[in-house]
């Protein structure tokens, strides 16, 4: 086949595949860190309904559904996330996806140990506050009394060793910084 004939056929390819191509549209960006170095974008697309799925992009890498696993477990509504905190930023997330508890994450990069700190979970109540350590950060939950534990609070804590959160629950205010989460509704 000539190069001449060939051009064309290229093209016809990556204008097919390129209108195939989900576009994602941005719903928040977030610095973090104390340094304001590091970026995590929330991005949606693939919408049914009033429901889309979600997706993450830390620093500059590609955009990852939020949930590992198939991706409608990333669909979601009622989505609202917030970017807390002055001396350092988080990013706070919640809404309904494939659960009959209202799910979300948050976000951190901790500066002094150098590491994405994720905390995932799932609950009937939003998170109201963060607390923030140099070991890893806290969520607190209220609870209402009607699950497992009648203690007033869910907290859940990054744990360095699982890469993930570990629920407790306390009728004490965890003794760290606390930032209160201010959630803006955004579907």
């Amino acid at each position: 086949m000539r190069l001449a004939a060939f051009i064309p056929i290229l093209w016809i390819g990556y204008t097919t595949t390129a209108l195939c191509a989900p576009a994602l549209e941005s719903v928040t960006n977030c610095v973090l860190g104390s340094d304001r170095s590091h970026k995590f974008e929330l991005l949606r697309g693939h919408a049914i309904d009033s429901t889309a799925v979600y997706f993450f992009r830390q620093d500059d890498a590609a955009p990852v559904p939020l949930y590992s696993g198939d991706e409608d477990q990333s669909r979601g509504e009622v989505i609202q996330t917030a970017c807390v905190g002055t001396k350092e930023r988080i990013f706070v997330m919640s809404g309904e996806f494939n659960s009959n508890f209202i799910q979300g994450v948050a976000v951190r990069f901790n500066n002094k140990a150098r590491r994405w700190e994720r905390i995932d979970f799932a609950e009937r109540n939003r998170p109201t506050a963060v607390y923030l350590g140099a070991q890893g950060m806290k969520i607190l939950i209220p609870n209402g009394m009607r699950n497992e534990s009648r203690k007033r609070y869910i907290i859940y804590r990054f744990d360095a060793a699982k890469g993930n959160g570990e629920q407790s629950y306390s009728n004490r205010l965890p003794d760290s910084q606390s930032v209160r989460i201010p959630l803006s509704k955004n579907q």
